[in-house]
């Protein structure tokens, strides 16, 4: 696409000027005249000869750069700044050719040194503040598929823009016999503008738009739907030309009538002395968006005026925000949700003009690949369902110069969830509200406060399961789930006045993931009520309690049971100082998942048990301890239940495995009597053969541990060994 549109500010007419006696005058005035392929030969031609300097070396580098001969440039761009410090563009050029040749990181290289020589060019500070930019790009490679369409040629061809029940698609397979009409860039046919349709999945070509074709390049364009068809075409005429000698672009309206004919009109913005065109369409028609190098833009950029009616126009306003760059932005197009998409060589990307698109944040985003490529992608057009379109590129493999790809994108969108906050009885709109959204696993993902009508904006993804919870003080929270589509989601909020709202959220103690369906008896030991309440997917659940209010004492005893899980008892007393109380922050509410191989005590608190030396028999403190386990042996009457008991290395190896093993089957002999099914558990002595810190001390082995480590070796485990 450097030979036809995508750089079009420089798009001219190249007439040969033979006037000049001496080449080298010749070979610049051509390349003041953007003739690169005359000017190129002529440069080659004074290639070792004694006119070879810088500046013919620096022209004939762009002149490979723009008839997309890479390698060359690559070699010439090298020799040039290897004695030269080079300028902005030299750089910039020169780093889009070695990307454009897979040479990624070098290209990045010679950004660097832009950004050292000015640190405010939009070119290089993008990779400076985003060093990570390759591998965001080449994560997105299973979010697009993409087709080589039947009707691309050896030529240029690219588009696919709506109109009627066809597409629109510009060409340069068409060559008059009678008139020729090749242009001096590089060679190659002019532009024209021609029509397919589908036929059994393939799109065919099925004419030429003769009404706006004629012997120039007719470009980008696009369709309102109704009369309007916005094209770009070089000006015409004699006058036409800028005070360099070239024939910019400009943009026409061309209004269809009943008998399919199109009158045409000039955009009163355009003029001969810079280039209006790649003309896009809001959804509400209102306003036209295009690309221009008119005075005031970096390079190309994009710019936006108001439809005042048909052939009225407001004043165009080059775009806010950080679309634009000191580099070339051009092709946008609004999708039917008002997103911007457009392509970019000063945005960071694989090289060449990438596709951008800009979300509902302002931020700019790369599409990725495969979407994207090292070379130019550009005319992405997305049909309304927000997953298919086309988009063109002279990438590797395509079938001539450029070619029309079809895309599928399979990817989540990013959405807007939006709505009002409001006072449930009396409707008054509720400022300064807490929204925040959470996905499925309680992780919260952004939070925003309403403004002053009450209204909210929150960006997510399509096809997600989210939480919204709403807080305001003197309000009850509000929760509400909520599953995305394709499209926006609006959600509003009636809160109701009064009361305390109780949060409950409950985890996994180990994985610190969200825990559903956990049933919460919660005993109110102050007005001596009890209610029940269920966990969400979210692993939360609200209640509001009308009867408190700031100030009061709450005294609860909170009951938690899931099956799998351990059950879990907690008291809570404490004095209510908002219309909140967050129980799972001032109570560990988490419970413990029951899993064969767990040890109870790693789930409950138990404390040692102690025997007395040598004896193996009950004590008292001993009981208390294993009174717990019964408790738990009973309330899962299916849990079986292996009764380890340990000893340090002290004393003899015989010795300790029949004290141990004496005092495990005591300990389960006592949890025997007391449970249902008394074969569920069973003692087992291992005396010192699992030490649990490593300190031996049998035989001449003496060993230097203090207490506390041997402490550690005499203890009883509880060992779950089904569940079943």
């Amino acid at each position: 696409m450097k030979r036809v549109i995508i750089l079009f500010v420089l798009l001219a007419i190249g007439f040969q000027v033979e006037a000049q006696s001496a080449k080298l005058k010749r070979a610049n005035k051509q390349f003041e005249r953007l003739a690169f392929v005359p000017a190129q030969k002529l440069y080659e031609e004074l290639m070792g000869t004694k006119q070879e300097t810088a500046e013919v070396l620096l022209h004939l580098a762009m002149c490979y750069y723009h008839t997309n001969q890479m390698e060359k440039a690559v070699n010439l761009f090298s020799q040039h700044l290897s004695s030269n410090q080079g300028s902005a563009d030299e750089l910039f050029f020169y780093a889009q050719a070695l990307k454009q040749i897979g040479r990624i990181q070098e290209g990045d290289e010679q950004l660097e040194k832009l950004y050292a020589l000015s640190n405010l060019d939009l070119r290089a500070k993008s990779l400076v503040e985003n060093k990570n930019y390759l591998d965001e790009i080449k994560s997105k490679g299973d979010q697009y598929t993409l087709k080589n369409l039947a009707i691309n040629s050896a030529n240029s061809d690219f588009g696919g823009y709506a109109y009627f029940d066809e597409i629109l698609f510009l060409s340069s397979r068409y060559n008059s016999l009678t008139v020729k009409r090749e242009w001096s860039w590089n060679g190659s046919n002019f532009l024209d503008v021609f029509t397919a349709k589908e036929n059994n999945g393939e799109w065919i070509e099925t004419g030429m738009l003769s009404e706006i074709c004629t012997k120039f390049h007719e470009g980008p364009l696009c369709f309102d739907g109704g009369k309007g068809l916005y094209f770009t075409r070089n000006n015409e005429g004699k006058t036409k030309f800028d005070k360099n000698g070239i024939r910019n672009l400009s943009l026409y309206l061309g209004s269809v009538d009943k008998l399919g004919g199109i009158s045409e009109t000039l955009l009163p913005f355009c003029s001969s002395e810079y280039s209006v065109g790649h003309p896009a369409i809001s959804p509400d028609g209102k306003t036209l968006y295009f690309a221009s190098n008119m005075p005031g833009s970096k390079g190309v950029d994009i710019y936006e005026v108001a439809i005042e009616g048909l052939g009225k126009f407001g004043t165009p306003k080059r775009l806010d925000g950080n679309v634009n760059t000191d580099g070339d932005e051009m092709f946008p197009f609004v999708a039917a949700d008002g997103t911007l998409f457009f392509s970019s060589n000063g945005h960071i990307g694989l090289g060449g003009l990438d596709v951008f698109r800009r979300n509902s944040k302002g931020e700019i985003q790369n599409l990725g690949q495969p979407l994207n490529s090292m070379n130019d992608d550009f005319a992405f057009v997305l049909k309304k369902d927000n997953r298919t379109g086309y988009v063109s590129s002279n990438r590797a493999g395509g079938k001539g110069d450029d070619d029309i790809y079809s895309f599928t994108y399979t990817g989540p969108f990013e959405i807007e969830i939006t709505g009002v906050v409001a006072d449930e009885k009396s409707g008054e709109k509720i400022s300064n509200a807490y929204v925040v959204i959470k996905d499925a696993k309680g992780k919260q993902i952004t939070s925003v406060m309403t403004d002053k009508e009450g209204d909210y904006s929150i960006s997510a993804l399509s096809g997600m399961a989210y939480t919204i919870e709403v807080k305001k003080d003197g309000f009850s929270n509000q929760i509400a789930e909520v599953v995305t589509t394709d499209e926006n989601l609006k959600k509003d909020f009636n809160l109701k006045k009064a009361g305390v709202e109780f949060v409950y959220e409950v985890k996994d103690k180990l994985e610190k993931t969200p825990v559903a369906g956990v049933s919460i008896q919660v005993s109110d030991n102050k007005f001596n009520t009890t209610f029940n309440v269920t966990t969400t997917e979210s692993g939360m659940v609200s209640r509001k309690e009308p009867t408190y209010k700031i100030g009061d004492v709450v005294d609860l005893q909170i009951r938690l049971s899931k099956d799998g899980y351990l059950e879990k008892t907690v008291q809570l007393k404490t004095t209510v100082n908002s219309n909140v109380v967050n129980v799972s922050e001032l109570l560990d509410l988490a419970l413990s998942k029951l899993v064969v191989g767990g040890d109870l005590n790693d789930l409950i608190e138990i404390n040692p048990i102690y025997f007395d030396l040598g004896k193996f028999s009950i004590r008292k403190d001993a009981a208390i301890e294993l009174d717990k386990i019964v408790s738990i042996m009973n309330k899962y009457p299916k849990m079986k239940v292996e009764l380890g008991s340990h000893t340090d290395c002290r004393s003899s190896m015989a010795s300790n495995q029949k004290l141990s093993d004496k005092r495990a089957k005591a300990s389960a002999d006592y949890i025997k009597s007391r449970i249902t099914e008394p074969n569920r558990i069973n003692g087992v002595g291992y005396g010192e053969s699992r030490l649990k810190v490593n300190c031996p001390c049998e035989g001449n082995i003496k060993s230097d541990c203090p207490e506390e480590e041997h402490q550690k070796n005499r203890r009883t485990e509880f060992i779950i060994t089904s569940m079943n």
